[in-house]
């Protein structure tokens, strides 16, 4: 016993504070608190895709899982962030980017 808390409960805490910690700092999608920083899909930020099926990931990686497909000629919104090829179209939605065509007067690059 610690200050009359149980050596056992001591631990359990400690575990479950350092589970804590570690979902808080999180991998590198997550900000603070789970929220996405990166930036989301972006006002003015859209492109037009050129493959005729193109499979959006939920990570920036042909071995991220398919969450959705697009189709030719389809417009999405995107963001500024490219990764690895791939450009972000929002929460874990992720397409590569040589399918992905800027409209003439989109905001980004």
């Amino acid at each position: 016993m610690l200050l009359g808390i149980p050596k056992r409960t001591l631990i359990i805490t400690a575990v479950l504070a350092g589970v804590l910690f570690i979902y808080i700092l999180g991998d590198e999608r997550r900000g603070i608190g789970g929220i996405d920083v990166e930036g989301s899909a972006e006002p003015g930020c859209q492109f037009t895709v050129t493959a005729d099926v193109l499979n959006v990931r939920d990570g920036p990686s042909t071995d991220a899982d398919v969450v959705d497909k697009v189709t030719r000629a389809e417009t999405v919104d995107a963001s500024s962030t490219v990764r690895k090829g791939f450009r972000k179209l929002g929460d874990q939605r992720w397409a590569a980017k040589e399918f992905l065509t800027p409209l003439p007067d989109a905001s980004c690059g």
